[in-house]
């Protein structure tokens, strides 16, 4: 069997491309990589990166694409989780996110760890798991 060796990028479809990015920068701390024209990829692009971990979040915006929000009882992604240290990363990613007034779920406990989830502005829901 082949292994995989990480992840490499996540790509999104969003609404409002620019929108997003900011919210990205400012929620994620993502800084942008790089812009693409649909000449280049198939759909206007953003990339942005994670400094820290090297991993890439790229937000697409395709002409004619649902004006609706993201549905996660839709077939395809139900949402995204990020892994952080320790519980004293988690409080600091609760702040932030309270600081940059972003809604979020209290710590939840299940068997696998604890963790806070938030949505981006079309609804695409996140994780953060300790």
């Amino acid at each position: 069997m082949p292994s995989l060796a990480g992840a490499s990028h996540l790509a999104l479809t969003v609404r409002d491309m620019e929108a997003s990015a900011d919210w990205y920068r400012r929620v994620l701390g993502l800084q942008e990589l790089r812009r693409y024209g649909a000449d280049e990829a198939g759909s206007p692009r953003i990339l942005l990166l994670d400094r820290a971990s090297f991993f890439v979040v790229g937000l697409c915006q395709y002409d004619g694409s649902s004006a609706g929000a993201f549905d996660h009882r839709r077939t395809g992604l139900d949402h995204f989780a990020f892994k952080v240290a320790d519980e004293a990363e988690l409080d600091r990613w609760i702040a932030h996110l309270d600081e940059q007034g972003v809604p979020h779920s209290p710590v939840r406990v299940l068997d696998l760890g604890r963790f806070v989830s938030f949505e981006d502005p079309d609804g695409i829901q996140f994780e953060l798991w300790l």
